[in-house]
């Protein structure tokens, strides 16, 4: 049975996993993921095209609609498909 926190809703319709060899830093559901390419940032949003990228060091901000979590990375690869959402990242700064 899937968990009811990974449910589409229509605030939430992301399902979104951000993810490094190590660590799950987060997985559940979004309103939107911003993240930046080499082309500049993007936002990535309910009905998104499929979509793969190549991240460069920034910020990966998700947007669940109560909060914003933002994660730094090195960088990175994110890919979208029917609204679900998956980044592998690298370099992720610790909260000291």
């Amino acid at each position: 049975m899937v968990a009811a926190k990974h449910l589409p809703t229509a605030e939430q319709p992301l399902t979104v996993k951000i993810y490094s060899p190590a660590e799950v830093f987060y997985e559940g559901r979004a309103k939107s993921v911003s993240a930046l390419n080499a082309d500049g940032p993007f936002d990535v949003l309910d009905g998104h095209i499929n979509f793969f990228s190549l991240l460069v060091a920034g910020t990966v901000v998700v947007d669940t609609g109560e909060e914003s979590r933002e994660i730094p990375i090195s960088h990175g690869i994110l890919h979208v498909r029917s609204d679900q959402v998956t980044l592998f990242v690298f370099g992720v700064a610790s909260e000291e």
